[in-house]
């Protein structure tokens, strides 16, 4: 093809780009500033095949000559003539790769014999392309089935649209096309993703609801553990102690391991759980046992690697004197540090089978007290600024 070698060279980009865009909205509009640029088209419309409600949606570009119709508002079925043309060969006269207003009206004027379903569908295709002020049309294919359909304008200065230019089109028109079956996917992926992350939680929500009901004293527990835990994230991430770049990521690991915090109670009797008085050594130990045994549950699902550091270790000290492993100061992972506040703040203020619920006041004053020896002070000063703000 005999096209100038910057504007073939910058079409061959935009097809490598597209194949990296997931987002339809994105894609399109990619591909619609791209032609407009390069060719000087007054407008560029798009025909998109949507699958889940199987008809066609128009999308329009805002150049100078644009359609001013708000994109998706246009739907198209598959009983329409444009889509007809393109879908039944015996009616593709004019060619696969491209249609021509101007050969169109051309052959609807010839005297060449036309059956009556053929004429039917040449003039309903010409009213079309009136319709989106288009004097030329390229379709993608998917194998034999219609993706989508490009409008393009009239060209500045009213020239025409070269043999080179139309052929090269068609050809984008694949790589479209593939881009468009690759945003579909990451679509269905995402969808998918989303459907399971829904699962999930809704799993974790169940498993917390049956921690609580072994417990009759800590019922609502999780879930204010849940939302301290929250707060005192945001505060950090305030504080710039959390990368924002990571914090979405961060937000999603720390909820499901402050709701499943104490799932390893599962495997304690109610009676120590619920037992009106001090605990013995015995007990005790039964008690600590939970942070291990509620790791030992959930190891085996590769998604709550990163949770599965607030489960195990939320019950850690600053100072070392803390449980399973005795860790120290940093060596505590910082979702464990935060599940960690919360819980004891909840626990304080909540009532209990051997003391009534603390106030308020009282709960962030012992905080503060052990400051550095159970609690990390950057924690604690979270805790301070979040209490004082009335956010607890």
């Amino acid at each position: 093809m005999n096209l100038k070698p910057d504007y073939k060279k910058e079409l061959e980009l935009a097809a490598k780009q597209m194949i990296l865009v997931h987002r339809m909205d994105t894609l399109i509009k990619l591909i619609l500033r791209t032609i407009i640029r390069n060719l000087n088209v007054g407008h560029v419309g798009f025909l998109l095949y949507d699958k889940t409600k199987d008809v066609f949606v128009a999308k329009f570009s805002r150049g100078s000559g644009g359609l001013k119709i708000p994109s998706g508002f246009v739907k198209v079925n598959k009983a329409n003539s444009l889509i007809k043309y393109f879908t039944d060969k015996s009616t593709r006269v004019l060619g696969d790769d491209y249609l021509l207003l101007s050969e169109l009206e051309g052959f609807l004027k010839s005297k060449k014999r036309k059956p009556k379903k053929l004429k039917t569908v040449l003039e309903g295709v010409k009213f079309q392309l009136s319709l989106y002020n288009a004097v030329a049309c390229i379709p993608g294919f998917f194998r034999d089935k219609l993706i989508c359909i490009l409008f393009l304008g009239q060209k500045t200065k009213q020239k025409k649209f070269t043999k080179e230019e139309l052929g090269f089109l068609s050809v984008l028109s694949s790589d479209v096309v593939m881009a468009i079956q690759n945003a579909w996917f990451f679509q269905d992926l995402n969808k998918q993703l989303e459907r399971n992350k829904t699962l999930f939680l809704q799993t974790v929500m169940a498993l917390a609801t049956a921690i609580e009901a072994k417990d009759k004293y800590t019922s609502g527990h999780t879930e204010r553990v849940a939302k301290y835990s929250y707060f005192l994230a945001e505060e950090l991430k305030t504080m710039k102690k959390i990368k924002s770049q990571d914090w979405n990521v961060f937000i999603e690991n720390l909820k499901i391991a402050s709701l499943l915090h104490d799932i390893g109670k599962i495997g304690v009797k109610e009676e120590i759980l619920n037992k009106n008085g001090s605990l013995d050594k015995y007990e005790r130990e039964t008690i600590e046992q939970h942070a291990l045994v509620g790791y030992m549950i959930l190891r085996q699902i590769d998604e709550l690697e990163y949770p599965l550091l607030g489960v195990k270790y939320h019950h850690e000290r600053y100072d070392g004197h803390g449980y399973p492993e005795g860790l120290k100061g940093k060596q505590i992972p910082l979702i464990a540090q935060i599940i960690s506040i919360a819980d004891m703040y909840d626990a304080l203020t909540s009532d209990r089978p051997y003391r009534k619920a603390m106030d308020k006041e009282k709960a962030a004053k012992i905080i503060l007290e052990v400051r550095g020896k159970y609690f990390s002070p950057m924690i604690v000063d979270a805790f301070l600024r979040l209490y004082k703000k009335g956010l607890l």
